[in-house]
Order: structure tokens, then C-alpha cells, then sequence
């Protein structure tokens, strides 16, 4: 069935071979594949809790939010939006952007639907997307059918190997809930840092304000609040490459 918002909540066969993207979703959530495929594909999307499995041995955690079903040949990307919760799974698990990977069920277990540290990855925590090689060579397609349904993870040995960590473990945000009266959102840092830039954006993934060469005084900094509608936000932290995003809930 066609929903209003022009992509299909349901299963789509797609016919032959070529780069197709693929318009599914479910729940209000569009969440399209893109597909390099060789031959006939189906693929559906589910914005739910993915079935249970064990890790792999190259997968250090696996997300819960949402999972799609697909058959067929095809090197594959998958898309995340800020309700698909990556930072979450980011941040719990090491830090860096670069160890998410695409991660299929295979007879249990969660392994990487690609080899190691070749999944190629797009945006930031809270939009983007990963491809599931690095390549567009077609002898490097998937082999769909060998997995009941497909989610992201964290490659472990990309996790390893990646130095440039997260910043989002070292700021702690102050006063969260914060008031709607309150002027400032302040934050603690555990080490102190000069020149950094901040980003507030709401929970759509729209940019509300930048603020640049932020300072911390005795590991203690703030940023003037806008005029904000009770809710949820996001600010994401910029510092010499590194990055982190922290939830903020004005009351």
C-alpha cells in the first residue's frame, strides 16, 4: 500500500538488474534502500525491535530500533535519522562513527553482512547512511538471501582500530531537565578544551543554531538557550576532527 508520503508500506519486488532505490517504510518512517543489485530483489522495512540474536564474533553490539528484510544480490545502503537512536549505539560502544556497519541475522547470530572495515559511511549521529562495501565491483555484492533480516552494528576491529574517538564521554550536561526560563545550557567537561564549536538541532534533525570557539573555564562552559518548545534536543559537539552528541530535554 502507498502511503501519502509516496513510498510503500509494505514489500517491493523490484525487477532485473541496475542502482535502484528502493521507496519503503513503515510507521511514518521512511526508510528507502539504495541497491546495486544483479537480478530481482524484495525488501520491506520494520520500525520495531529487531528479532533477538547473538552477537558474532566481529560484532561488538547490534541496534534495536528498527530492521529490514531483503532478498536478492546487491551491494546495499541503509539510511539512519535521529529517531534511528545511532548515537546511543555509537556512544556505548566505543565512540567513532566509522565502526557502524550493516549487520545481518544469520540462524541466530548478528554477523557483519561484509567483511571488516569495508563498509563505507556517510553524515553524522544524526543523519546518514552506510553502504555495505567500499566498492561498487559487482563480484563484491551481498548475498541477501543468507540473512532473515539486516539492521546496523558495530564492527568490532573497526572499533579497535579507530583513534579519533568521540567526545560525547567526556561531557556531561548540567541541570538536564532545563528550565524553559533558564538563559543558558551549561555543560562539564572532564578535560579542559579551548576553541570548540557547538551545534543545537531539534529532534526532527533541523539546525536550530551554531555557536563557535566555545571556551571552558575550570572544565565549565555554557551556551545561551534560544526560545525553545518544551521537548527533546540534540547538541553536537566539534573539537580538532573529534565528535559527540548529547541529548538536552527542556521542560
Amino acid at each position: 500500500m502507498g502511503s501519502a508520503a509516496e513510498y510503500v508500506n509494505g514489500e517491493v519486488n523490484v525487477k532485473g538488474s541496475g542502482d535502484t532505490k528502493i521507496p519503503i517504510g513503515n510507521n511514518g518512517v521512511y526508510a528507502p534502500v539504495i541497491a546495486s543489485h544483479t537480478g530481482d530483489m524484495i525488501a520491506s522495512y520494520v520500525n520495531s525491535p529487531p528479532s533477538s540474536g547473538a552477537n558474532g564474533v566481529d560484532v561488538d553490539a547490534v541496534l534495536d530500533v528498527e530492521y529490514w528484510k531483503l532478498t536478492g544480490n546487491a551491494i546495499i545502503t541503509l539510511p539512519w535519522n535521529d529517531n534511528s537512536n545511532i548515537t546511543d549505539l555509537v556512544n556505548n560502544n566505543g565512540g567513532s562513527l566509522n565502526a557502524v556497519a550493516i549487520v545481518g541475522l544469520d540462524s541466530g547470530i548478528w554477523n557483519l553482512v561484509s567483511a571488516t572495515q569495508t563498509n563505507t559511511i556517510t553524515g553524522d549521529l544524526l543523519n546518514g547512511d552506510v553502504t555495505s562495501d567500499v566498492t561498487s565491483d559487482v563480484n563484491n555484492n551481498v548475498n541477501l538471501d543468507g540473512f532473515s533480516e539486516f539492521t546496523f552494528g558495530i564492527d568490532h576491529q573497526a572499533a579497535l582500530s579507530v583513534n579519533e574517538l568521540f567526545l560525547t564521554n567526556g561531557i556531561q550536561i548540567l541541570s538536564n531537565l532545563i528550565k524553559n526560563y533558564e538563559n543558558n545550557i551549561r555543560f562539564q567537561v572532564e578535560n579542559e578544551i579551548q576553541g570548540f564549536n557547538v551545534e543545537l538541532y531539534d529532534i526532527r534533525g533541523r539546525k536550530i543554531k551554531s555557536y563557535n570557539q566555545i571556551n571552558t573555564l575550570n572544565k565549565k562552559g555554557s551556551i545561551s538557550k534560544p526560545e525553545l518548545n518544551s521537548g527533546l534536543y540534540f547538541l553536537k559537539f566539534d573539537y580538532e576532527g573529534k565528535q559527540g552528541v548529547k541529548k538536552i530535554i527542556i521542560e
